[in-house]
């Protein structure tokens, strides 16, 4: 096997997360021990090219600060070319339709997640006869399956989408989905520029805290290619982390123009220093932290970028008026 000394911090972790993962396939579907392994050693060999690669893009404990630059209306409106994936969690979909249709056509992968399946079905249900003939089906219906009837699960086997189950219950239904969106990509040597995940954030405290939670599983497990980002769509807003550095977020005219929210929430630990621009209410090297600051029902102040400083990983949530 392996031990803590071969690895840093960040890829012990990650493999730790994917051995058990992967041994839970084993106990299911009794698979044979090398089979693991095998998987194990593919992860590891990418891993450790990826070590060298991120040594260039330090976080500030080493003095080092990564510019990010987020533009929201071009991941809204599907430019650039870029390679995408699009995954529905079990949650309604209430976005326009107009929007699902190109976010979902238009992606490289297409993947609906256990109960997010039937959600899925349903929005097509909603759809003319000739919109639901131009609709792709999945690439990839994963979960382990107790948010879905059979009688759905068998009508999407029927329409040739891959099924995967995932039933190792140490982990959410979402950060097993983006363990398969990566096993997806080395399979198929593509890489995502970045990954849309249509998600809830409302109702069920539980599973939007166990949302986040695999937000920074992604990062500190390293689950996906470190250049690849993950947004999370929710109704009319949409979410992201904002790792250690220096961020520029373009923000729509329709988010500026009409009082939209914004809020930046320490989520895991605090965020020692906060430096700000473009915000109604503006931070000035101050510390967020549960029990004492935190930014929410932030605005904009009419200004097409919002700067952030950060020395410690932040969620970023803000309101798209156009979404609904």
């Amino acid at each position: 096997m392996f031990c803590k000394s071969m690895f840093d911090k960040h890829s012990y972790s990650r493999y730790l997360l994917l051995y058990k993962y992967l041994s839970a396939y084993e106990k299911s579907y009794r698979l044979d021990s090398n089979n693991i392994l095998s998987n194990l050693n593919r992860i590891m060999t990418r891993n450790l090219a990826l070590t060298k690669v991120s040594e260039n893009h330090s976080d500030l404990s080493n003095n080092i600060i990564k510019c990010w630059k987020w533009n929201v209306n071009k991941i809204l409106n599907v430019q650039e070319n870029k390679k995408y994936a699009i995954l529905i969690l079990n949650c309604r979909i209430t976005q326009k339709k107009d929007i699902i249709k190109r976010f979902w056509n238009e992606a490289s992968l297409r993947i609906t997640v256990d109960g997010g399946t039937s959600h899925w079905d349903k929005f097509l249900n909603h759809l003319s006869h000739d919109e639901q003939k131009s609709m792709k089906c999945p690439d990839l219906v994963t979960g382990d399956f107790d948010s879905i009837s059979e009688e759905m699960l068998q009508k999407y086997k029927d329409k040739h989408c891959k099924i995967i189950s995932t039933p190792d219950q140490d982990f959410t239904d979402f950060t097993k989905a983006i363990i398969e969106l990566n096993n997806y990509c080395e399979e198929n040597k593509v890489q995502m520029d970045y990954a849309v995940v249509m998600a809830q954030n409302s109702g069920r405290l539980d599973q939007i805290l166990g949302n986040i939670q695999t937000l920074h599983l992604i990062k500190e497990n390293r689950l996906l290619h470190p250049q690849t980002r993950v947004y999370m769509l929710s109704d009319d807003s949409i979410s992201w982390l904002l790792h250690p550095g220096d961020h520029i977020i373009e923000i729509p005219l329709a988010s500026r123009n009409g009082n939209a929210w914004c809020s930046l929430i320490p989520v895991g630990e605090p965020c020692i220093s906060v430096t700000t621009s473009g915000l109604k209410w503006n931070l000035d090297n101050q510390k967020l932290n549960f029990g004492g600051l935190i930014s929410t029902s932030n605005t904009f102040d009419g200004s097409d970028q919002v700067k952030v400083k950060c020395s410690h990983t932040l969620l970023w949530s803000m309101e798209i008026p156009t979404l609904m």
